[in-house]
Formats: C-alpha cells, structure tokens, sequence
C-alpha cells in the first residue's frame, strides 16, 4: 500500500444518565476517529476511545501521540496478519490507539480490495450473536424496573455491577432482581476488583444461592484469584487483571478463571483479541468481548471478535441504548437480546 494521508477529531459522547460502578459514576465517554486516506482515495475509519481506569492509556497521551504520528503507513497485502502487527508494534503502550489505527488500516485495505474484514482476517463469523444488558449501581426497586424492562427486550443475561461500599446494598440489588426476573434469566456480577480475598469468599459463599453465571473481577491478582477459586463454587472471570497475552496465559494456565473478559480497545485491537480468544478456547476458558463504551465505530471490532467465539455465551456489547446520541449509525444494532453481525 502507497503512502497514507492521517487525520483525526475529537468526540464525546454524553450518557442519558450516569452509570456507576466501584471505580466511580461514568457520565461521558471522549476519544479521536482516525480517517486514514490512501492515494487512489479510500477511506479508512477507525475508533481511539480511552478508558484508563481500564487498563488504557489517557486521552491526553493518545492525543500527544496521535499528533506526533509523521510516518509513512505501509501494509503488506500477501502477507497481512504479521505486516500489521509488525507496523502497530510501536504502539503497544497505548492500546486505545493501537486500536483505532488498526481499525482504520483494515477498513481502508478492505475497501482497497472491497472485500469483508472477515475475508480479509480469514474468520468464519457467527451470524447472530447473543448480549447482555448491564446496570449499574442502583436502588433494588429501581434495578429490578430496569432489569424488567431489559427482560422485555429480549435479553436473556443481566451483569449486575457489584462492589459497594455497604455488600448488603449488592445483596439486595441481586436478590430482588432473582426473585424478579426468576430461574431463566443468567446473572452475572461484576466488582470492578473492589473486594479483598476475604471479602469476595464472604460475599459470593453468600450469593450462591442466586446461581450466578459468574463473578467477573471480584479480586486482581493471579494469587487471590486462585486462593478464591478454592473457596467458592461461583465461577470467576478475570477483566482488569488482563492486558497482555503473557498474563492472560498465566492466568489460563494456572487455572484461576472459567472466563475471560476482553475488551479490544484495552487490548490493542482486532488482531491481539483473536489472539486471546484462541488461547483460551484452547484452554477451555470461554472468552467474552465487551465494548468500553465506546460508539458504534469502535464497537464494529468487538462485535466481529464476538462473532468468532465458538460458544453461545452473551457478550457485553449492548452499549447504544445509553448513549443520548452516538456519533455513527448503529450497524449492528441490538434486538432482542441479540446482534445480527453481516
């Protein structure tokens, strides 16, 4: 591929209404679109949306690195994959761009060649692809109003934010969705790593009776994830505790998690979250994608990952419906409970 012309502006997007969580209330998301334009004229959008309370960088250094971007970008068509990479790889440390760039080199390569990114990655995709809606901290009558309402839309697995300072206002939140909701519906929490080792045992011996689906992040590190494992029969899945692929296969391989949580924008793209989807599908670990509240441009990379993952499992990409506006056309939006993907 010739030289590329790189351009990109700033956006934000305003939630309808704040939603909290351990780590604090998330009221707005802010990121770059990249347009990358190659010398016959096509156009290549891609998605920097960062999150770094979530493993990425900040939105001021994404700037500062965007600006200082003077290179000539060059991809090897014969030889895709490894070319990309090997461009991307000074990128490493600030993943949400690595991701925008990615995004935006694949979409201009396949309006180049007018085919799919499924055509040119070689992926086989799933057609339709199950989602889970998610609330976050919230009164029990008002969580279990939302969630009824979710339930009416289609969607067949709730996340629950969990990690309050007071466990019985969690406790409340998820007993009376349960009763709600009744046996049909999964459940699955999500501490943000907010509790201590001791805590999560304590709080999830107690929550067993709902049948969770799982308990996402209740700890962080390797150590207290296998100590807890031990010492509770709810099922972990490890998000924040993941950001590269050494970790990711020390947390497999040491057996500390039945799922794993990956985000593309924390992750660096498209390419390194197939990458981990295939080692833990290997490994008999179930791999969710989950958007980080990015708009429907960066969103399209983690509904393809969805769509490669071999089991039926709900992924966390339900993220228009809280948007007062998004900044795209929703492509893949969502119906009952679930996203068509094309």
């Amino acid at each position: 591929m010739n030289k590329l012309e790189l351009s990109y502006h700033p956006y934000e997007l305003k939630l309808k209404t704040p939603f909290e969580t351990s780590k604090g209330k998330i009221t707005e998301r802010k990121g770059f679109i990249i347009s990358l334009r190659s010398q016959s004229g096509k156009i290549g959008i891609g998605e920097v949306a960062p999150f770094p309370e979530f493993g990425s960088e900040t939105y001021e250094e994404a700037d500062m690195r965007l600006a200082s971007i003077k290179i000539a970008m060059r991809v090897e068509i014969n030889d895709f994959n490894d070319s990309l990479k090997a461009l991307l790889s000074d990128f490493n440390t600030h993943p949400a761009l690595k991701h925008g760039l990615e995004q935006a080199l694949v979409n201009l390569i396949c309006n180049e060649r007018n085919i799919t990114v499924a055509e040119s990655l070689n992926l086989k995709l799933k057609k339709e692809i199950n989602v889970n809606a998610a609330i976050g901290f919230l009164k029990p009558e008002e969580a279990v109003s939302r969630v009824l309402q979710f339930v009416k839309e289609g969607f067949k697995t709730i996340k629950i934010k969990t990690g309050r300072d007071n466990f019985e206002d969690d406790f409340a939140a998820i007993s009376s969705i349960r009763k709600a909701v009744g046996d049909e519906i999964k459940l699955r929490i999500d501490s943000n790593g907010k509790w201590s080792v001791e805590e999560a045992v304590k709080y999830l011996n107690r929550l067993e009776e709902f049948s969770l689906e799982y308990s996402e992040q209740p700890v962080n590190s390797i150590e207290e994830f296998k100590e807890l494992k031990n010492r509770t029969s709810v099922l972990l899945a490890a998000d924040e505790s993941i950001r590269d692929f050494e970790s990711a296969k020390k947390f497999i391989d040491e057996k500390a998690i039945d799922f794993l949580i990956l985000k593309p924008m924390m992750l660096g793209g498209l390419l390194p979250a197939l990458e981990f989807i295939e080692l833990a599908e290997k490994n008999n670990v179930v791999p969710v994608m989950t958007s980080s509240f990015e708009s429907a441009i960066g969103r399209t990379t983690a509904i393809i990952a969805a769509a490669s993952v071999r089991d039926d499992i709900a992924h966390g990409l339900a993220a228009s419906q809280y948007y007062k506006v998004d900044i795209a056309e929703d492509n893949y939006p969502v119906k009952n409970g679930t996203i068509k993907v094309y």
